[in-house]
């Protein structure tokens, strides 16, 4: 009885198998909002942006998902596609339809792609045209997050630039001025009204011999 289960089953768990493996994204788009690249250089805070720029387009009601892909690496066996964005895109979004319905984005260096089921996308692609395309990792992470806040933009949705972090530097010059605020209220000032005290027994009567 095991064995006939297990039998009966297979046909509906190997096609959802057979189309996670068919590229990188297509295995991270069906659980993540963003696909980035395993091993290209994309800085911290590229990445970081491009992931706040997607979330918060979601949470406003712009509905999209996005993959950089900046080498052919990045394709697995569909390289075929590589420099070819938007039938990419097709060929992505037919990969995890199964779990993801909706516009996704896709950002090469050649150029961007835009998916949406069979909803027509021209509008879409001609938002696009006005976004400069990165063409090296981090420039293109940063230009894919441009691309999502255009076209939310284009829906009504604004979808602002996530702030840029605090600097070190600054954090270091903002610790030692506390310090050294910390070192007079502690030391100097009690000094001082130690000497205050000090001139104030000398001036007073009561401090005079009898």
């Amino acid at each position: 009885m095991k064995r006939l289960t297990v039998v009966l089953l297979c046909p509906l768990v190997l096609p959802g198998i057979a189309r996670a493996n068919g590229d990188p994204a297509s295995d991270v788009l069906p659980v993540s909002q963003v696909f980035l690249p395993y091993e290209a250089p994309i800085s911290k805070s590229a990445a970081n942006d491009l992931r706040r720029t997607v979330s918060d387009a979601n949470q406003k009601g712009y509905k999209i998902r996005a993959a950089v892909i900046a080498f052919t690496s990045d394709l697995g066996s569909a390289r075929s596609l590589w420099d070819d964005p938007q039938n990419y895109a097709k060929f992505l979004g037919s990969e995890v339809t199964f779990a993801y319905a909706g516009p996704i984005l896709i950002a090469m260096p050649g150029g961007f792609g835009f998916y949406n089921g069979r909803k027509p996308v021209a509008k879409e692609l001609q938002v696009l045209k006005s976004v400069p395309v990165g063409k090296t990792p981090t420039p293109l992470a940063e230009s894919a997050a441009a691309a999502v806040r255009a076209l939310a933009a284009a829906t009504g949705v604004k979808v602002a630039k996530p702030a840029p972090p605090k600097s070190s530097a600054t954090r270091d010059r903002l610790i030692l001025g506390v310090a050294v605020l910390a070192f007079v209220l502690v030391l100097v000032f009690p000094a001082r009204l130690l000497r205050r005290r000090g001139r104030g027994a000398e001036q007073s009567p009561s401090s005079e011999p009898r």
